[in-house]
């Protein structure tokens, strides 16, 4: 088994977009970013999504950021 590092990611892009999308819904609605749902659909840790809503992916972060342009 591969260890998840910066190169190896655990989520793909579109995970990664419905997480930022519930992270800008909680901040609009003064909320905690619920995602306990997600972890068990996805099968991911509960470490590796909480790393990614909170430090964000910055490969992914770029690749949104074009898209807005």
């Amino acid at each position: 088994m591969t260890k998840p590092s910066w190169k190896n990611l655990v989520l793909t892009l579109e995970q990664y977009r419905v997480l930022m999308e519930r992270k800008r819904w909680a901040r609009i609605n003064n909320e905690r970013v619920r995602y306990k749902d997600l972890v068990e659909a996805w099968g991911i840790k509960q470490h590796h999504m909480a790393t990614a809503v909170f430090r964000g992916i910055k490969q992914y972060d770029y690749i949104l950021w074009k898209e807005q342009q």
